[in-house]
């Protein structure tokens, strides 16, 4: 396991065998007749159209997510670090170094992402699967995609083994330590940053979905040379489909009387050369004068707000959803508005199905990145006032700044009275003196931002430590593997601390401190509770109880000298008979006690009686030797061959101060 601090990267982690139905057969040879051979069934299980939650562990960005994420590709994280590799995308039972997974990234307007459909309909017609039986669920998603979408966005078949890999981190120096059990991670990537519209000025929906692509390998694209730099655009834009027919039924879009000639659909869709629709002219209006069709993008007659203003209110419907009892089906449905365009009833060229695993929506809007935020930063020495522009309002007072780097700001209490404060940043014009005079002390613990508030001679407080102490926690605690650590420590000092006070309230003696090395607290607690038991019999143990229970009376059927007699094994009539004789006891001893042995075994009375009786002087030895330690002999100084009798101990105090038995008056 790598050290704290670091991580190994695998390129892959490959099974021994892929997912699938296997017969095991056994033929064993070498011996002189001949052995049927044994056949056995197995199946190797593996995700193939829904990925279990538990097995996804993270996702960037996250869902439901609303920032600036053009500057980082989308992944997601497995926890079993095979995964990516247990099927075979092309459709062999070879275990291969190409994942048949793919994190695919497409923007509203971009695809369909279907119901719950059965999943033999969930992949391209006509595409062959190893094994067709092979399903983990009856119904699954898909992603319904033209073939020009694919060929712009879609990941290539030499970039599949680039985009997924295994991390091996250490699982207490990680913010997935608690879902992780081992500290191997498999992460698949995006091929496409999902930038900002930085041309329209607007926001872009995206939608991150792992799919399947086994079988489907030679409808990826095929490799394209890189390019330096690129900007946002649409692969297709079908959002126009959301303002067609919004008035008829959908019976009638299902069996294609649909009148399509007021929107402009995308060419590529209408096949190479395919003359657009004209225009159907209003009733009442002259032909010249009606529109060829909206644009596009759709926005200047779309129903519904524009993309421009429905990814704020798209991230407010996910988050209502998530308060429903029913949550986890509808943050799913709700996060995949937009992508439920009815693409396929449109396309003219062939759309493609990839079965979808797990998918989840986040918005990129205009937010700072590091570029932009180094590009904006102002390098100005502290106290510099930018400079005017000429035709710019008249500025505000300058700010209050003094030598020492403090600056006076607006300040508002708890109890809510404005104040005026002073606040510096770490960075300060000249050396501070340290707030201890020893060079070598350490500062003052702090447990509080309020400790760090100091009032300085003019009467305003100085809230620059506050604040940076402030700042620091909550900065730590941002940190996933912070908090876990946390939680870890509350679990175990927590509850041992706690333990530690009930003890010390309940028990009449202090506990010992708790120091560097090891303290046995269990034997230490035992030692001073045996003196408060000796002390407190009646108290602390309770009356003493008879030394065994009278049980419920035993029903016997028939005559009980017969049953003792047919129990031990021997003849009643010829007892009594010797008995008449002899008497009761002389002819029981007289009689043999029949032996159990093993068939063809006769007994040796001079073996079987003095292995009994040394087995039961060994377990008598044994039991006294647990019941009743041998005492440590010391001999007194100057006189040979004396021993000293043991002071006495709260054990011994405690047996004589027990109370006599009923029967026998001995303790």
């Amino acid at each position: 396991m790598p050290r704290t601090g670091h991580f190994i990267l695998h390129s892959n982690v490959m099974p021994k065998i892929t997912a699938g139905r296997y017969e095991l057969r056994t033929e064993q040879t070498g011996l002189p007749f001949e052995v049927e051979p044994e056949s056995t069934h197995i199946q190797v299980a593996a995700p193939r159209y829904t990925m279990p939650t538990d097995q996804i562990l993270s996702s960037f960005p996250p869902a439901n997510a609303e920032g600036a994420f053009g500057d980082r590709l989308p992944q997601i994280v497995l926890k079993r670090r095979t995964l990516p590799w247990e099927r075979n995308p092309a459709g062999s039972v070879n275990p291969s170094e190409t994942p048949w997974l793919a994190l695919v990234v497409v923007a509203e307007g971009e695809a369909t992402l279907s119901t719950a459909t059965p999943v033999s309909d969930c992949v391209t017609a006509g595409t062959s699967l190893l094994d067709p039986g092979d399903k983990d669920v009856e119904q699954g998603l898909y992603l319904a995609v033209t073939e020009t979408v694919v060929k712009k966005i879609f990941p290539c078949k030499e970039d599949l083994p680039l985009l997924a890999h295994v991390r091996e981190v250490d699982v207490n120096d990680t913010e997935l330590a608690n879902g992780d059990d081992d500290g191997w991670l498999a992460v698949v990537l995006a091929n496409r940053l999902p930038v900002f519209d930085a041309a329209a000025k607007k926001p872009v929906r995206y939608m991150a979905c792992l799919v399947n692509v086994e079988g489907q390998l030679e409808a990826l694209p095929k490799p394209l040379p890189p390019v330096v730099s690129f900007e946002f655009a649409l692969a297709q834009d079908w959002t126009v489909l959301a303002t067609i027919n919004a008035a008829s039924s959908p019976d009638a879009r299902v069996m294609g009387h649909v009148d399509t000639s007021q929107v402009v659909l995308p060419s590529t869709a209408l096949g190479p050369g395919a003359a657009r629709p004209p225009a159907i002219p209003a009733a009442g209006k002259n032909p010249a004068d009606a529109k060829i069709g909206v644009s596009l993008d759709g926005g200047a007659a779309m129903a519904q707000p524009g993309v421009s203003t429905q990814w704020s209110s798209a991230t407010q419907k996910v988050a209502a959803a998530a308060l429903d009892p029913d949550a986890k089906r509808l943050v799913r449905d709700t996060m995949a508005q937009g992508f439920r365009l009815p693409i396929e009833l449109y396309a003219i060229e062939k759309v493609l199905r990839f079965p979808v695993l797990a998918h989840w929506s986040f918005t990129t809007n205009e937010g700072a990145t590091f570029e932009t935020l180094m590009q904006d930063l102002d390098v100005g020495l502290l106290g510099t006032v930018p400079e005017r522009a000429p035709n710019a309002p008249a500025a505000d007072a300058a700010p209050e700044v003094v030598q020492t780097g403090h600056i006076g700001l607006d300040h508002r209490t708890r109890r809510g009275d404005p104040l005026r404060a002073w606040y510096r940043g770490p960075c300060v014009p000249f050396p501070t003196p340290r707030d201890s005079n020893a060079k070598d002390a350490p500062l003052a613990l702090a447990h509080s931002a309020d400790q760090l508030r100091r009032v300085i001679p003019d009467g305003r407080e100085d809230l620059a430590l506050a604040a940076a102490f402030e700042i620091g926690r909550l900065l730590a605690l941002s940190q996933l593997s912070v908090v876990s650590a946390l939680l870890r420590f509350r679990a175990e000092q927590f509850g041992a601390g706690r333990v530690r006070e009930i003890l010390a309230e309940l028990l009449p003696f202090a506990l010992p401190e708790l120091k560097a090395e090891r303290i046995d607290l269990g034997r230490y607690v035992a030692l001073q509770v045996l003196p408060v038991l000796a002390k407190n019999t009646d108290r602390m143990i309770g009356p003493q109880r008879p030394v065994a229970d009278p049980g419920r009376p035993l029903r016997v059927g028939g005559d009980l000298d017969s049953l003792v007699a047919a129990g031990l094994g021997f003849d009643l009539a010829v007892l009594k008979k010797r008995a008449d004789a002899v008497g009761l006891l002389p002819a029981l001893q007289g009689t043999a006690v029949p032996l159990a042995m093993k068939p063809g075994q006769s007994p040796n009375e001079k073996l079987v009686v003095p292995a009994l009786r040394a087995a039961l002087q060994g377990e008598l030895q044994r039991t006294l030797g647990v019941a009743a330690p041998p005492r440590i002999v010391i001999g007194r100084p100057g006189v040979r061959g004396a021993q000293a009798r043991p002071q006495a101990d709260a054990l011994d105090e405690l047996v004589a101060n027990a109370p006599a038995d009923d029967e026998g008056g001995q303790p």
